[in-house]
């Protein structure tokens, strides 16, 4: 058989627009799609759960551990998670799977260092394992973004160590990965520190980024894949170290906030400060919160209301038409003594009238309450509706006109690491 030879130039060309690193790139053999279909378990107040696995489609030298909020929708309505994991050699990863309600097939991805390492963007000894933003998806791109290490509660003099963020779109389409921020200067968003949350101003075409610790605001032009400016966040303080969320509206304001997380300083108050990308002014807007830091958010369909919780309980709701906060109180119900330590979760019910969410620890412990409520948004109600399978749940605003999706992982034991799974919530219109 006759070899058609591939003229020099046109090889050459082909090379480099293999090598480029803001090409979109594959992360190399990826397990195929598999069917995992949801074995159902009814709940109280007419719901239903069940979990999605991914063991059988998990690279054997990824070891799966944690999700903290690393979830997304795109418009196909396919269900995204990433996962904390560790790799054979010991180094920190990040796997990313997709799940399609439809027909139930679940799918590898790809992990945080392959993906940086075909875009040709990878410096010896990285370690990325966490992706612990929402991912957001635009025009046909789920974004996200990552952190190299873990939790700045105490110091931050170990900073220079670390080399920094990147920003990472897989295109739904062709099912391929770009590394947005091999181009930028170090190859990463945001130098010596990670992003811990991520937003969008679709009309601005700007992914809004919080960098950790400094609690500074990034902005990029995913359209043009320009890194547009970097602003000074609220100052780091010792014991205040930053919220998990970043509210953003469609006149270009950016809310964010610094709060606590230890349950002994869930008295403290901090206030909430705002950012005006047109006018360049950073300021505090005059309202205070409690109960620890921001940890989850979950916005109407129609883009009207938001509602936010903190790690140690207090439920908030931001009206985006007048830009004001309105604190809705407590997330047990007023007869409930005990006091919330962690809640990673809050999500709006497929109807928009509930917020659904999974208390992880009650009263100090260090885990096992895992008490699933709802909150009626008429009403003001939290009613208690059961106790789930232990473990630790985590969300990141997705659900879909059927079910409520959350991340599970941990165990029965206590384990706040391991047997990772997807977390469905079936929650029919309620009357």
């Amino acid at each position: 058989m006759k070899i058609k030879q591939i003229p020099f130039l046109a090889f050459f060309m082909l090379f480099l627009t293999a090598c480029a690193p803001n090409s979109s790139t594959n992360t190399g053999t990826t397990p195929a799609p598999l069917a995992a279909t949801p074995t159902w378990t009814a709940a109280n107040q007419g719901l239903s759960w069940a979990q999605i696995d991914f063991k059988n489609i998990t690279p054997g030298q990824v070891h799966t551990e944690q999700c903290w909020n690393s979830m997304g929708v795109d418009d196909k309505g396919r269900i995204y998670i990433g996962f904390t994991s560790t790799r054979d050699d010991g180094r920190g990863d990040f796997a990313v799977f997709r799940y399609d309600p439809s027909n139930a097939e679940t799918l590898f991805l790809g992990t945080f260092l392959d993906i940086v390492k075909a875009a040709g963007n990878f410096q010896e000894g990285e370690s990325i394992p966490k992706g612990h933003t929402r991912m957001i998806f635009a025009e046909g791109k789920m974004y996200m973004a990552t952190q190299g290490f873990h939790d700045f509660k105490q110091e931050i003099d170990t900073l220079p160590t670390y080399r920094g963020s990147h920003l990472l779109a897989y295109d739904t389409v062709r099912g391929t990965w770009q590394d947005l921020s091999a181009s930028l200067p170090g190859g990463v968003v945001t130098e010596h520190e990670g992003i811990i949350a991520l937003n969008i101003i679709p009309e601005e075409h700007l992914l809004v980024g919080l960098a950790h610790p400094s609690s500074n605001i990034v902005l990029f032009d995913y359209k043009t894949s320009q890194l547009v400016k970097v602003i000074p966040g609220i100052p780091w303080k010792l014991g205040n170290p930053l919220s998990r969320e970043i509210i953003v509206t469609p006149g270009g304001h950016i809310y964010t906030y610094r709060g606590t997380e230890d349950p002994k300083q869930r008295k403290e108050s901090y206030p909430v400060w705002v950012y005006d990308i047109h006018t360049d002014e950073m300021k505090n807007i005059d309202f205070t919160m409690i109960n620890g830091f921001w940890n989850n958010q979950t916005e109407t369909r129609d883009g009207s209301k938001i509602y936010i919780n903190t790690v140690n309980g207090e439920l908030y709701e931001f009206d985006v038409a007048t830009e004001s906060f309105t604190d809705l109180g407590y997330e047990l119900p007023k007869t409930d003594k005990r006091t919330i330590s962690y809640n990673y979760t809050l999500t709006l019910s497929p109807d928009e009238k509930n917020l659904y969410y999974a208390i992880t620890s009650l009263d100090g412990s260090g885990g096992g309450a895992d008490e699933l409520y709802s909150y009626n948004i008429a009403s003001r109600d939290v009613n208690f509706i059961q106790q789930l399978p232990q473990g630790v749940y985590t969300s990141g605003d997705a659900r879909d006109k059927e079910n409520v999706y959350f991340a599970h992982f941990g165990d029965s034991k206590g384990s706040w690491s391991g047997d990772v799974r997807l977390f469905i919530l079936h929650a029919p219109d309620n009357p």
